[in-house]
């Protein structure tokens, strides 16, 4: 099985366009959002819009959980006092323009998705979450020890855990031991499409492939591919400009 998994839109919908279209080309079986759909490129109920016609099944991502609660404010990331302020301003902007019907939709999305996949050998777990298995404000950094991994892992009886927030992607297969075998258990951050952090300006998303005979005795038994694709970055500060936000991310958008 092949599944394609985005995250971290953040309304930025010429990114969601070119990963869409890149993603075709893989014939994944199916597609996956891990969240945060909308608040910071100005593209917000086109890019909700866009996923709902696609039926692409999608978590509440902790900017979905503020805008489709109405809160004026509530925790993000910035790297100086300029992104805070785009922030706050961000936020006030997508409450205004936000219609009713898709700040419903983001009020609804679930908090996880748990899939299993039954193969030659065995069944596999896979949860998908946008920050943990306990909170969407949480960033699981590549840094975590795999003890922490793994005791989430448990928690939700997960094989592979997928998530996203952090905007930084990253892969780990962890060595353990489950009901008396010996296993790999795979923790994954799938990255960003909109705001993407892992050192360049390239979008980014993730392909999972599970091959049927999968056993998890070996780490490499699954496929974990990184895709990092170009887009058309100044659309987005032209788009930014226009709807009245600050310069402030001009310079990540350009350079990352």
């Amino acid at each position: 099985m092949k599944i394609a998994m985005i995250s971290d839109i953040h309304a930025n919908l010429p990114a969601l366009k070119t990963v869409l279209r890149n993603i075709e080309k893989h014939h994944p079986d199916i597609i996956y959002c891990l969240g945060d759909l909308v608040n910071f490129a100005g593209w917000d109920n086109e890019v909700v819009e866009l996923i709902r016609k696609r039926n692409i099944p999608c978590l509440q991502g902790n900017h979905d959980d503020g805008i489709g609660n109405s809160k004026d404010f509530f925790p993000y990331s910035f790297s100086n006092k300029a992104q805070q302020d785009y922030g706050i301003e961000s936020i006030k902007l997508v409450n205004r323009t936000i219609t009713p019907e898709n700040r419903t939709y983001l009020q609804n999305l679930p908090f996880a998705f748990t899939i299993e996949i039954k193969g030659i050998y065995n069944t596999i777990r896979l949860v998908l979450v946008h920050g943990s298995t306990t909170s969407n404000l949480e960033y699981v950094q590549e840094s975590v020890n795999d003890a922490y991994l793994l005791e989430m892992m448990d928690s939700m009886n997960a094989d592979i855990l997928c998530m996203g927030h952090t905007h930084k992607p990253w892969h780990r297969a962890i060595f353990c031991e489950a009901e008396n075998k010996k296993i790999y258990r795979h923790a994954i951050n799938v990255g960003s499409i909109g705001k993407p952090k892992q050192g360049n300006n390239k979008t980014c998303y993730t392909l999972v492939t599970i091959p049927n005979q999968t056993s998890l005795t070996e780490p490499n038994a699954i496929q974990v591919q990184f895709e990092f694709l170009n887009y058309p970055v100044k659309t987005v500060i032209k788009k930014i400009a226009e709807i009245g936000l600050s310069d402030a991310y001009n310079n990540f958008l350009l350079n990352g």
